[in-house]
This record gives C-alpha cells, structure tokens and sequence, in this order.
C-alpha cells in the first residue's frame, strides 16, 4: 500500500433550497456582510443569479455582481473579476454556476490579492499572494467538482489551455442545492455528468490512487451511473439531481487527491484546439481510449465496473469484468445523447497531427504522466486519428 496524505479543506453543505441561507453562510465564513458574485450571463437571463442576489440582500448583505464569465474562462475574464474584487473590497467571493463561474471565481480572488495579471500564475511559474477574501461555491451543474478543488483551469492570452493550483484555491465552503441544477438542458447534464464520472475513474485508477481515493471515488461511480440517465431524461427527479450533485462533489474530492489522465489530457488539448465544451471533450476521449486503458491495470478496472453496476457475476474473469465496464460507459455516452463527432467544432482528420502535438505539449503532460497508463507519442497519434476519424 502505497503513502498518502488526503485532506478535504473545503466544508460541505447540502439540501434541497439550501442556496436560500447564502446571506448566512457569508457571514459565518467571512464575519462581514458584503460580497460579490461571479456567475454567467445564461444564470443571469434565466434568473438564478437574481435568487441569490435577493436572498442576499433580504438580509442584509451587499452584493455586488460580475457575469462576464463564458465557458473556458479566458484570464482577460479573470484579470476583469479580480479588478473588481479589489475596488470592492467585499470580504467573501460566491462563485455561481459550472466550473467556468467557480474557475474565474476561485482565482480571481487569489489573484485580487496582488497587482500581478493571471497570466503570472499559470503553469505554477510564480507563487500566489494569501489569499485576502474568504470563497463559496454553488454549483449550477453536477461535473466539474471545482467546489472541491484547489485547480483552475483557463485560456491565457495566447489561447492555450493552462491550468493554475494553490492550495489557498480550495473554496471555504461548497453548496449544493439540486434544485439549482434542474434548468440545466439535457445536453449540458450528460456532458457535465459524464465529466464527473471521468474524475472519479482517472482518480482511482490514476498513478496517484489509494484506499482513500477509492472510497469516494468508488462512490461517486455508484452515485453518477445510477442517475445520470435519469437526471437526463426526467430533469426535476431531484432525488436524480441530488445524486448527481453528491456524486459530482465526492468525484472533486477524489481528483484533488488522485489527479486526472489521458481523457483530461485529450479533453484539454481539444480545448485549445476548438474551444470544444470542457465536459463533452473528455467524455469523446474516454470513449476512445477507455480499453486500451485497461491493459496492465485489469483488477482497478474491475472493481471501478463493479462500482457501475456493470458486472452480473462477479465471479467472472478479472478482465472480463474490467471489459464489461468499458462496455457499459460507452453505451451510457451513447444513452445519454452526447454527439460524438467533431465536426461541428470544424476539425477534421487533417487536425490529427495538431491536436497529438497539443495532448503532448507541457501543460497537458501532468495527465499524460499520471494515466495508469502512459501514453507514447505514437499512441497519441493514433487517439487523436480516432478521435477526428
């Protein structure tokens, strides 16, 4: 047995309308009574953002809003909600939304804390000033698990996927209230669904798994397989929702510890290449390279199937189970309505040579590196010929 040091710094709230005691939260997390709210332009028009904002200021607390957030966050977008941290002074940050809202939140208040721009930070290069304000999570999609996390991931200028990481990036705390989730179109619930499932898998059976990896990525499989379909195909079953939202949670829990592989590798790389929806991306490249996965690291790929619910006997052959797992996600991907083809994003198998070059470029080698197993440039070549083929 491997050595392993797990810690969960963020705390967890969940219920069904528990976003309606934010005003509280606020104030119990950061002692002050003013904050500001970093969300998307869809929860503004559809009105979630006005719900929280209300509850807010019913009682008594200042909120000052930000929505010029857009899937795959850009650090001009970041730079933008950090200027504002720092004129506002407010003493907590609430990040709202999918991963792209909590991503921009999350660092724009490490960020806010010197004069530095976003693009300082990325890859690591230099370290982050403490963070000065106090930072709340609530999810409006059950995927990234960016609640649970001390990552981000964003464009920099020169449009490349990045990613930056501070342990001060952990939010203080995490809502999830799954009635926030239920306006989330069918499309949107299976990709950011299915990116949940990926973390808890690439976790487990990541170079970084351990017992306590297992136990909640193993549970956050149970939880997302059981009800993913059912979250798609009957979008106010809030005990579906609920399920996904924890499964989601457990699965941010288990790649803070664990780390990501080859399908966040693949997914980012597309991400650069054609701005393809983070969530969609590694769902299609899973989908591609989940056997070729399984070879040398059969018994995790077992019980991960086992997790799924994907295995009858479980006295059958320990590769046969491993197999019947791949079976089952390729067929949950094909139940759940994702469109496999890229062709919309205009990439083609002319891009092949491209997207392998982006999947082995330094930003994306962490993945590459912690996948059970490695990937060479020449078995890159050919996912990325699957994958545009």
């Amino acid at each position: 047995m491997s050595d392993f040091d797990f810690q969960s710094r963020t705390r967890v709230v969940y219920g069904i309308g528990r976003s309606k005691q934010i005003a509280e939260d606020v104030r119990s997390v950061s002692g002050g009574s003013s904050a500001i709210l970093i969300t998307d332009p869809g929860l503004v028009k559809v009105g979630v953002a006005d719900e929280v904002m209300s509850s807010l200021r019913s009682q008594g607390v200042e909120v000052t809003l930000f929505s010029d957030v857009q899937s795959d966050p850009t650090s001009a977008s970041i730079d933008e909600a950090a200027a504002v941290i720092r004129a506002s002074g407010a003493a907590c940050v609430i990040g709202l939304g999918g991963g792209s809202a909590m991503d921009v939140a999350k660092l724009a208040s490490l960020v806010a804390s010197a004069e530095y721009p976003t693009d300082h930070y990325a890859l690591m290069a230099n370290p982050f000033s403490p963070k000065r304000t106090t930072t709340i999570m609530i999810p409006t999609t059950s995927g990234t698990g960016a609640e649970m996390t001390s990552t981000v991931v964003f464009s920099n200028k020169e449009k490349r996927k990045v990613w930056g990481w501070d342990y001060d990036l952990a939010p203080d705390l995490a809502i999830l209230d799954p009635t926030l989730t239920v306006a989330l179109p069918p499309h949107l619930t299976a990709a950011t669904g299915l990116d949940a499932l990926i973390h808890a898998l690439e976790a487990v059976a990541g170079k970084r798994g351990n017992a306590m990896i297992q136990a909640v990525g193993l549970q956050a499989i149970r939880m997302i397989s059981g009800s993913l379909l059912k979250a798609v195909n009957h979008p106010q079953d809030l005990e579906a929702r609920g399920q996904l939202s924890i499964g989601s949670m457990l699965a941010g829990m288990a790649i803070e510890q664990g780390g990501t592989g080859i399908a966040h590798c693949i997914g980012h790389a597309l991400g650069t290449l054609a701005r393809v929806h983070h969530g969609r991306a590694v769902a299609i490249a899973l989908y591609h390279t989940y056997e070729w996965n399984i070879e040398g690291n059969e018994p995790i790929h077992a019980e991960i199937a086992r997790a799924m619910g994907a295995v009858e006997e479980i006295s059958s052959p320990i590769e046969e189970q491993a197999r019947a797992g791949a079976a089952f996600y390729r067929d949950l991907v094909e139940r759940s309505g994702l469109q496999l083809s890229l062709a919309a994003e205009g990439l083609t198998s002319a891009d092949a040579l491209r997207l392998a070059e982006t999947m082995a470029s330094s930003e994306n080698a962490p993945m590459r590196n912690n996948n059970c197993r490695y990937a060479t440039d020449e078995h890159l070549a050919r996912f990325a010929g699957q994958l545009l083929g």
